[in-house]
């Protein structure tokens, strides 16, 4: 079980690599917002229907560009300011919880908002705030049993251990 130094360890590092993808994201959506606006300015007014086909195209790719710009600036908010946090029906962002499944298995895994805080090779041990797992967690505390359904059928589980980021402060 991870001890609450190497969980608060594990957060920042895993923090510090989802700001520095999202910041090489943001790098590249902006070149690619300044390459799409500036063909769009650059086109003339008059043009068969293939060119008004292909400013359409553009006009639509300017805008998802546009969106997903507004979505990895409001990312990086979110973890430079560490506000990134669950509804209340979600698992709050960075909640460790630890399981006994019914396999007898035992799995720790951590709670996380954005995706690409994620870190490479982590995958099985993260889980979003969203997913049915970390829905059954919502409101649970050490020795309950949680259910929820997962690709393969009904699983159940006990929660071990679960440190919500409140609970650390």
């Amino acid at each position: 079980m991870m001890t609450q130094g190497q969980a608060s360890e594990y957060r920042s590092q895993a923090g510090e690599a989802a700001v520095e993808r999202l910041e090489q994201e943001l790098t590249a959506l902006n070149s690619r917002r300044r390459e799409l606006a500036e063909g769009l300015g650059d086109r003339d007014s008059a043009g068969d229907r293939a060119d008004a086909a292909g400013a359409l195209e553009q006009s639509e790719d300017l805008s998802w560009v546009d969106e997903r710009i507004t979505q990895v600036t409001e990312q990086i908010g979110q973890l430079r300011g560490g506000t990134a946090a669950g509804g209340d029906d979600e698992l709050a962002d960075g909640t460790v919880v630890t399981l006994r499944f019914t396999d007898g298995t035992t799995r720790t895994m951590r709670a996380v908002a954005i995706t690409e805080e994620i870190m490479e090779g982590e995958e099985s041990t993260a889980m979003t705030i969203g997913s049915p797992l970390a829905r059954a967690l919502v409101g649970t505390s050490a020795g309950d049993t949680i259910t929820y359904l997962s690709p393969s059928g009904e699983v159940r589980a006990e929660v071990i251990a679960i440190e919500t980021p409140t609970s650390r402060t």
